[in-house]
C-alpha cells in the first residue's frame, strides 16, 4: 500500500499568558509631521529559537524515512513544533505641508477564529503640500512560518478534515507585503492584517495588505507610488510505505518525506506623475482547511 500526505500551514496555539495592544493615533499638523513603528512577534507551540524544529514523542526520522508508532488512547505529551515569526513598520515623514494622520493598530496574542486577526492596522493620511512640500510613507508585512512533522488525530475540531491521513507534513512558508509613496499632495488609505495564532489546525494562517492612493477633491495625487508582494512557500509530502499491526488499535508506520511544492511569487505595482487612483489588495491564506 503506498499513499502520500501534502498538507500546509497549521499555527500553534496561544500560550497560557496572552497580551493584547491597541494604540490610536490622529495628527493634524501645518509643518512636520513623522511616524516610525516597528512590530516583530516570535511565537513557538515548543521552545523560540532551538532548531532544529522538535518531533513529536512517538514519531521518529532516519535519513528520509519518518516512523511513526500509534498506542490506542495515548496522545504525544510533546507535539511537533510549529514556530511563526510576524514583522510589520511603518515610516512616514511630512514636512512643509498640511497633514491629516489618523491611524490604529491593534494585536492580541489570543487564538484567533477564521474571520478574525492577531494583529490589524489601519491608516489614513491627508496631505496637502507646497511647492517644496513632501510626504514619504513606505510600509510592510511579514509572516514566516515553519511546521516539523505532526500528528493529526488531536489538531481538528472537524471530524472530517485530515480524513485517514494519521499525519501532518512539513512546511516552511514566507510572505511579504508592503508599499511605499513620495508624494506632493495627496489622499493615501493603508490597512493590513494577520493570523497565526489559531486553537486548531481548523483555522488557516492568514497575511494581507490594502492600499488606495487618489487625489484630494477633484485633482490627482502628484508623485510616486508602488505596492508589492513577495513569497516563498515549501511543502513536503509523505508517502506511506509500510503499516504493521501490533496489537488492538497499536501499530507502526514507515513514510518516506520529501519536499513536493517549491513556489515562488514576486510582484510590484508602481506609478509616477499625476495619480487619480492607485489601488492594490493582496492576501495570502494556508492551512489544511481554507476559507477562500
Amino acid at each position: 500500500m503506498v499513499c502520500s500526505i501534502v498538507l500546509a500551514d497549521h499555527a500553534p496555539t496561544q500560550t497560557p499568558e496572552t497580551q493584547g495592544l491597541d494604540t490610536f493615533t490622529n495628527v493634524v499638523v501645518a509643518g512636520i509631521s513623522t511616524e516610525s513603528e516597528e512590530i516583530v512577534w516570535q511565537e513557538s507551540s515548543r521552545a523560540l529559537n532551538d532548531p532544529p524544529l522538535s518531533m513529536p514523542d512517538t514519531v521518529h526520522i532516519t535519513g528520509a524515512f519518518i516512523t511513526w508508532t500509534h498506542f490506542p488512547g495515548f496522545l504525544a505529551a510533546r507535539p511537533g513544533e510549529t514556530q511563526y515569526t510576524v514583522s510589520y513598520s511603518e515610516e512616514t515623514l511630512a514636512e512643509q505641508g498640511f497633514t491629516n494622520y489618523l491611524k490604529q493598530n491593534s494585536l492580541d496574542t489570543r487564538n484567533q477564529p477564521a474571520n478574525q486577526d492577531n494583529l490589524e492596522t489601519d491608516k489614513v493620511v491627508a496631505f496637502e503640500g507646497s511647492i517644496t512640500g513632501r510626504m514619504t510613507s513606505s510600509e510592510s508585512i511579514l509572516v514566516d512560518g515553519a511546521g516539523q512533522v505532526d500528528i493529526s488525530e488531536d489538531k481538528f475540531l472537524c471530524p472530517f478534515a485530515s480524513g485517514d491521513q494519521h499525519l501532518i507534513a512539513p512546511y516552511c512558508n514566507i510572505v511579504q507585503m508592503g508599499s511605499s509613496v513620495n508624494i506632493q499632495d495627496g489622499l493615501l488609505h493603508t490597512s493590513s492584517g494577520e493570523r497565526s495564532i489559531t486553537s486548531t489546525a481548523d483555522v488557516p494562517v492568514e497575511a494581507e495588505y490594502h492600499i488606495q492612493l487618489s487625489g484630494i477633491g477633484q485633482s490627482a495625487a502628484t508623485g510616486s507610488a508602488n505596492a508589492y508582494m513577495q513569497s516563498h512557500f515549501q511543502e513536503g509530502r509523505m508517502i506511506l510505505t509500510d503499516h504493521e499491526d501490533l496489537g488492538p488499535g497499536f501499530y507502526l508506520e514507515i513514510y518516506r518525506l520529501g519536499q513536493a511544492v517549491d513556489i515562488i511569487y514576486n510582484e510590484e505595482t508602481r506609478a509616477t506623475g499625476e495619480i487619480s487612483y492607485f489601488k492594490k489588495d493582496m492576501q495570502y491564506e494556508s492551512g489544511i482547511r481554507r476559507t477562500s
